[in-house]
Formats: C-alpha cells, structure tokens, sequence
C-alpha cells in the first residue's frame, strides 16, 4: 500500500513537474510583444501598430477563441497596419492579459477593451471581431456604439445554437478533477492534438505555415489561459441567448462576413440571422470558406474592412 501511494505521489510530482515546465517554455519562447494597459480591474496586453496620421478610423482587432492576439495580428493586423493604426488587444484572461473575477462575461470583455481604447485616446474606432471575438464586439457595439465608426463580423457567434460544448471545456468547471484536468493533463496532451486541432479549425483551407508558432498557440496550454478559455466557452450560451434580442439596437455600419463551409460556427445560424436582425447590414458569404475566413481571405476581409471605414 505504501509502495502505490509513493508510485502515485511521485507521478503526480513528475506530471506537475512537467505542466510547470511547459508553462515555463511557452512564456519563455513566446513573450509579450506588446505593451501593458491598466484598465482597473485588468492588466491589458496590447499591440499599437501603424501610422497615427492617416486619416482613416483606427481599428481594433479581437481575437476568437482558443487563440490570442498573434492570431489577428498575422492574419490581418501587419498588413492593415501598413496604412493605419490597428491595436490588437489580448482578451481578459487569454494571452498575457489578466482576468477579473467576471472576466467570462461578453460585457465585461467589452469594457476592458474599451478601457484601452480610451487610455490610448483612440476616436471612433472601426471594430472587429472573430468568432468568439465577434460575440464580445457585438457586446462592444451595444454598450459603446454611439463611439464607434463600424462594426465588422468575421464569422461572430451570435445566436443560441443547439447542444452543448467540448468535453474538456465541461470539466475545466468542475473543483478537483478540472484542476487536475488543467496542471496533468492538458499541458501534454494539448501539446500533441494542438497541430490536428488546427487542420480542423482550417478546413477547408490550410493554416498557414508554421502558424502553431507564429500565433504561440502553446500558451493556450498554460493552466491559468485554459481555465480561461474553458470558462469564456461554458458562459457563453446562455450570454448569447440574453444579447441576441437587441441587435436591432445596433445603429452603424456593419458588414457580417461568413464561410459558407464553416463547420465551427454555423452561417445559418449566426451569420445570416445576424445579418437580418441588425438594420442594413451587409451579409458576404465566402465560397469553400472555412472559419478561419480571415486567414484564408484575407485580401477580400481587409476590402469589406475599408469599405466600412469609408461610410
């Protein structure tokens, strides 16, 4: 008996041993490339590229979920930065932005991220949002929309969608096991299903090269970022299900862009609904387009993005 619970309480050592060093590597081979806002009740990570000079609206990119700021920052944010200023900012919680308690809830996401659009004095921003990213800008464009140029909806969740959630975003709610879930289990095995994971997300398209590094997707395997995500994913629905009957409160230029072979979030059920519900929005819906349109499309996002800026 003693012998099994010494086995057991040096694999638990060994296994805590390794979360630790995969945190460890992930924040030493992909820092912060940013600089550091406080909003209050969070610490922001933020990215400020681009010339102030313009004279077209800032931007303000809001990644999805899973991911962080490097996501829109790759796929959109270096070349749009190239005529004009483009902040990217790490949601609470995710990248190297810190969490306040209720850092799961969409209207709070929104107010932090609208902290740093005033501490760095940005005037009527043109905001966008992917996926996840896209439900925090809608959230954004209820509460602030009087102080925005536009709106632009990169495959957004928008509406309540039938069943329930992964698996391992369930457990990371639970007390013991999601603790252990996220310190023994996660850190390797999400290391090893990460690069499967992205082929999926991708589909039908292909991620870019050598896009598991360049968006440091690994630090998504750090405990404290996975709780987070996890969390984000669990209190989303019913969020979802309270906000979906005001978008017709949303009075701005709004352009909602879908794949029409997005199998993550459905076009049917978000999008084009979406696209009904908000008073003359436009609805572009990309052909043998997955949900990561904003990689595999970048050139027609970053049109429909200028056209907005323009109205």
């Amino acid at each position: 008996m003693r012998v099994s619970l010494l086995v057991v309480f040096t694999l638990l050592l060994v296994l805590l041993g390794a979360s630790g060093c995969a945190t460890w590597n992930a924040e030493k081979k992909f820092p912060p490339i940013g600089e550091f806002v406080e909003t209050g009740p969070a610490r922001m990570h933020v990215v400020d590229m681009g010339p102030r000079d313009s004279g077209l609206p800032p931007l303000v990119l809001i990644h999805g979920a899973s991911v962080n700021l490097r996501d829109m920052k790759i796929a959109l944010g270096d070349e749009l930065a190239k005529t004009r200023r483009v902040v990217m900012i790490d949601r609470p919680g995710r990248g190297y932005s810190s969490r306040p308690d209720d850092g799961y809830a969409l209207a709070t996401q929104a107010a932090s991220i609208k902290a740093v659009v005033d501490d760095l004095a940005l005037k009527k921003p043109v905001v966008v949002g992917q996926s996840f990213g896209g439900a925090v800008a809608l959230s954004y464009a209820l509460q602030y929309q009087d102080e925005m140029q536009g709106l632009v909806l990169l495959a957004a969740v928008s509406h309540e969608w039938p069943g329930g959630i992964a698996w391992y975003n369930s457990v990371s709610q639970w007390p013991i096991l999601g603790l252990a879930l996220r310190r023994l289990v996660i850190p390797a095995y999400g290391q090893l299903s990460a690069k499967e994971g992205i082929e999926a997300s991708f589909a039908p398209n292909k991620a870019p090269p050598d896009y598991f590094e360049r968006s440091a997707l690994p630090l998504l395997f750090r405990a404290s970022d996975f709780k987070a995500n996890a969390a984000d994913i669990a209190n989303l629905k019913q969020q979802i299900i309270a906000q979906q009957a005001r978008y017709s409160e949303i009075d701005l230029p709004v352009a909602i862009v879908t794949g029409d072979a997005d199998t993550t979030v459905s076009p049917e059920l978000h999008s084009k609904q979406l696209a009904n519900d908000i008073p003359g929005a436009q609805l572009t819906v990309l052909p043998n387009t997955g949900h990561a349109l904003h990689h595999a499309e970048t050139a027609k996002i970053i049109t429909i993005i200028n056209a907005i800026s323009e109205r």
